[in-house]
């Protein structure tokens, strides 16, 4: 580099000192990092689960937000004050029903924009009859196949259909008997308007998602399809806007379900190809960190836990900040660092998405399901590369797998234990013996002011009490809504300070 440079003497602002002096350089703004929500079951509310969010891990957060970006808060009490944002019209989505909330620079001179993947009005119109097949479906199991934290969920709907069969059954025999009086009959009418009222009511509306979505059959491949289609445009977008560098992607209940498929399904296209020895060694040897998690190859003998779990998520992160930069070589970047799972069906896979464990295990070795180490390649090489062919110079090229999207992706699921049926999140569960010891599965215990009562929609509640459950050692627990702002990581603790 040169010397320091000369201090000119004062001369008028037209002399050729004063114009041979360098401009001060300015120091490049960050780029901009998105967050993708995507809602739960339910008939939903446009930007009703997006800004309840925001209101968690941005706006309340005193951390993220230098002084002169806050402003009183319109909600909360006198002189208390909130992170600014704003609601901004965004074509991404493709609807004009959603906004995305951008904020202003936060501590770290980045800006965040959410997004929110709205799916709710595709899986509307699910009927009686779609919904009856589908726990016909659940309920012929055999005992062996279902799995024990999924048996309390079988027991109480098995015991539902059996009453309303049972009840059916008794009615119907009584009245060809002549041995129901009119009360009998008024009531036993009123029972069962109430019992077709409760389906309609609340029945379709939430379980109506699951039914039309998390299997792939006749009757749901259109709707999968919708749904598929609409994230895949937003996800594609925000990945190939040179805006961005970073997205996380945050998914609830049924949500994490169509955010996984959406994950693996952008990874077969993102993936990265045609990578040389000499060329790309950064990349490799980012990839390399990775392969010493890997997993089996035929999705056998998993371990309860990796040696090295921190180790394994700095290589992720590693291996994300290599990908998300496109070149000519590589003109596809992958920019999402984070899965965030919350209250997720996922941890009842093997009996929601297939009939048993083995079936399930199955599918990570075939590369239907991703597992979180990957899998290897092979069982010998232990890696998640190999070679698709040469260049046209004669090089060995080579690529990732397409079941290998969390060697560059960190899975981080939060969970609130049920108890029972009524209390806790029965919904929700650990995701390890499913998909593998790589993902950060954290419990939570939720409370409300009714209690514990199902608390499946409090992860990000401000109103609601929440506390790390088994914190790590000499570490206070911490909060539902710290722990939420940590696995979404607006700060990137990893992240290199940048030059």
């Amino acid at each position: 580099m040169s010397g320091p440079q000369p201090v000119a003497s004062p001369t008028n602002s037209g002399s050729p000192a004063k114009a041979s002096l360098p401009a001060p350089a300015k120091a490049p703004r960050k780029l901009s990092q998105a967050v993708v929500i995507v809602h739960g079951m339910g008939e939903q509310r446009p930007m009703g689960t997006l800004r309840e969010f925001v209101q968690a891990v941005w706006s309340h957060d005193p951390a993220r937000a230098p002084f002169y970006a806050q402003v009183a808060d319109p909600g909360g009490p006198a002189g208390s004050k909130i992170n600014r944002s704003w609601i901004t019209p965004d074509s991404r989505t493709n609807s004009h029903e959603l906004r995305r909330i951008t904020t202003p620079y936060d501590v770290d001179g980045r800006r965040t924009d959410f997004y929110e993947l709205y799916w709710a009005d595709i899986t509307q119109g699910t009927t009686r009859g779609r919904l009856a097949a589908w726990v016909t479906n659940l309920l012929w199991r055999k005992p062996a196949d279902i799995p024990r934290d999924a048996r309390g969920l079988y027991v109480v709907t098995l015991l539902a259909v059996i009453t309303v069969f049972g009840a059916a059954f008794v009615l119907a025999t009584s009245a060809s008997q002549g041995y129901i009086s009119w009360t009998t009959g008024t009531l036993v009418t009123i029972l069962a308007s109430f019992v077709i009222w409760s389906v309609d009511r609340f029945g379709l509306p939430y379980f109506g998602d699951v039914a039309a979505y998390v299997r792939a059959e006749a009757a749901t491949v259109e709707k999968r399809a919708l749904v598929r289609d609409r994230g895949l445009t937003l996800l594609r977008r925000l990945m190939l806007d040179d805006g961005y560098d970073r997205i996380v992607l945050v998914s609830h209940s049924l949500g994490s379900i169509i955010a996984y498929d959406l994950l693996q399904i952008l990874w077969a296209d993102f993936r990265p190809r045609k990578l040389e020895a000499a060329r790309d060694k950064a990349r490799l040897k980012a990839i390399r960190a990775v392969d010493k998690a890997t997993l089996k190859s035929d999705g056998s003998a998993w371990p309860d836990k990796l040696d090295d779990f921190s180790r394994f998520r700095r290589a992720q992160w590693e291996l994300y900040r290599h990908l998300r930069a496109s070149d000519a070589d590589h003109p596809l970047p992958w920019k999402i660092s984070d899965f965030v799972t919350l209250g997720s069906p996922l941890t009842h896979s093997e009996f929601l998405v297939t009939y048993n464990l083995a079936e399930f295990r199955r599918g990570i070795s075939e590369r239907l399901f991703s597992a979180c180490p990957p899998i290897a390649e092979t069982a010998a090489g232990a890696t998640v590369l190999y070679q698709e062919g040469r260049s046209r110079s004669g090089k060995p090229q080579r690529a990732v797998h397409h079941g290998a999207v969390f060697a560059a992706t960190r899975w981080t699921n939060i969970f609130d234990r049920g108890n029972g049926w009524l209390t806790g999140d029965p919904i929700s569960g650990p995701l390890a013996e499913n998909f593998g010891p790589g993902v950060e599965n954290i419990q939570v215990e939720l409370r409300s002011s009714l209690g514990r009562i199902f608390t499946h929609r409090l992860y990000w509640s401000l109103k609601a009490a929440g506390v790390e459950v088994a914190a790590a050692a000499d570490t206070p627990p911490r909060s539902h809504i710290g722990v939420l702002r940590d696995a979404v990581d607006l700060g990137r603790k990893l992240e290199r300070p940048e030059a």
